[in-house]
């Protein structure tokens, strides 16, 4: 008997234990095949021409007669003058998220989120031009009783900051308001507008926040009671709550929405062992994102969100490992050259102070949360002295557009960089070349 137990542990010595698996054990295939990829394309037609056909509808609506009655919020609101009259200029969207914009010599008080009935006439608009924006002539306006859901928290932010603009960029920060002409030419002649307005950076940052909150309690219940359970796929799906909530606060602001979307996805894709940072999963969040809403396809803070992500999973896929603090602070400086091509082919602003942007972008993270707490410690007005002193100075700026031809042959050799690893960093060369150029440009202007 002694000699069989023997026996027996020297057998059970000799067994290996099985390996952890790498992939999920909810493997799955997805989208691994052409005809999935058709039926894939063909639901998202089908959604994309139901929702335009609703939009056309609309359209029709709006422009049968010659005057129509419209309620509408206002998201912008700013002076402009012409010919030594100065005038208001309303930016408005109604409650199907289509966007008119019309003007007003009334003195006008704030009217800023505030639910306006306006009986006026549709300009000569096509049905393309109706899913950007069309001009609205307004006969007559009134303010109707409407309580945003949003203004407790406005008038939270606006309570501790006695700087306007100050309050106006951390609205914008944390709730995506539109920010004002000031804080526009700041923002675009300093390169830092993909950073005030609300995207999938700041998704990054609000995940990473909540995720590591909730490990602190988390961890040791489930190692108490349920370690069988996979913390990540738990965190996942409660950072993934956390962040509709946000989207529902922001009211599917697009650039924000596409990050969510892809957040889903590649929670879905870790789930079902399918690999997470894929061109296939940007290709199948923006498809699903513009089937929903095809007015996407004009918005410019959309399409350079889908940009901005591309160059990063190129420069995941392409670029050789370096340390953590190195590769943060390559990433921030390719990304910037990168990007810079597209940006100016929409924008054409520029200053050497846009080269600030990327010590900004490694460091906004932290300071996104610091601020964040400051605020609900009631200190938000902390830093306002910065803005004021920013916005103070007077920047100078030259202006000008990428090329189609230039932008047509970036946008090719982009898309050729995703197998070509040389291309990739010929890319980074091109976009150096277009930003000296720029900069001797900008000398050549300012000081000749």
């Amino acid at each position: 008997m002694r000699n069989f137990f023997h026996l027996s542990i020297e057998y059970f010595k000799k067994i290996k234990p099985p390996k952890k698996p790498h992939s999920s054990p909810f493997q799955t295939r997805f989208l691994t095949s052409y005809h999935q990829w058709l039926i894939f394309f063909g639901i998202c037609i089908g959604i994309f021409n139901l929702n335009l056909y609703r939009d056309y509808k609309d359209y029709q609506h709006y422009t049968k007669n010659n005057s129509l009655v419209l309620e509408a919020t206002v998201q912008l609101q700013y002076k402009k003058s012409k010919n030594n009259h100065q005038y208001f200029v309303l930016k408005l969207e109604d409650e199907r998220g289509h966007i008119f914009y019309t003007t007003s010599r009334l003195d006008l008080k704030p009217l800023e989120y505030k639910k306006l009935r306006i009986y006026g006439r549709l300009s000569q608009c096509s049905f393309i031009e109706f899913l950007k924006s069309c001009y609205l002539h307004t006969f007559s306006l009134s303010v109707l009783p409407n309580k945003s859901f949003k203004s407790p928290l406005r008038s939270w932010i606006n309570s501790q900051h006695s700087d306007t603009n100050s309050a106006i960029l951390y609205r914008a920060l944390f709730f995506g308001d539109n920010i004002n002409l000031v804080w526009r030419e700041f923002s675009n002649t300093t390169g830092i507008a993909h950073i005030i307005a609300i995207s999938g950076f700041h998704l990054g940052v609000l995940s990473v926040m909540v995720f590591f909150l909730s490990f602190i309690f988390y961890r040791p219940l489930q190692k108490r009671y349920f370690p069988y359970r996979n913390i990540f796929y738990d965190l996942g799906a409660l950072v993934l709550i956390s962040m509709f909530f946000y989207l529902l606060l922001l009211e599917f602001q697009p650039s924000f929405f596409r990050a969510f979307l892809m957040a889903t996805l590649g929670f879905i894709f870790y789930y079902s062992g399918v690999k997470i940072l894929s061109f296939e999963s940007l290709i199948l969040a923006s498809s699903i994102a513009i089937a929903l809403f095809p007015g996407f396809l004009w918005n410019i803070g959309f399409i350079l969100s889908v940009f901005g992500v591309f160059y990063i999973l190129l420069f995941v896929n392409h670029m050789p490992k370096l340390p953590l603090l190195g590769y943060f602070i390559v990433f921030d400086c390719v990304i910037f050259l990168l990007m810079g091509p597209i940006v100016h082919f929409y924008f054409p602003y520029f200053s050497p102070y846009q080269f600030v942007s990327i010590p900004i972008s490694i460091i906004f993270g932290p300071f996104f949360l610091l601020v964040l707490g400051l605020h609900f410690l009631s200190f938000g007005n902390t830093f306002d002295f910065i803005y004021i002193w920013a916005l103070s100075h007077k920047i100078n700026y030259i202006e000008f557009f990428t090329p189609l031809w230039l932008f047509l042959l970036y946008i090719s050799l982009s898309l050729l960089s995703i197998k070509f690893r040389l291309l990739f960093f010929t890319l980074i060369v091109l976009s150096g070349i277009f930003y000296a150029f720029l900069c001797i440009r900008y000398i050549l202007i300012s000081f000749c």
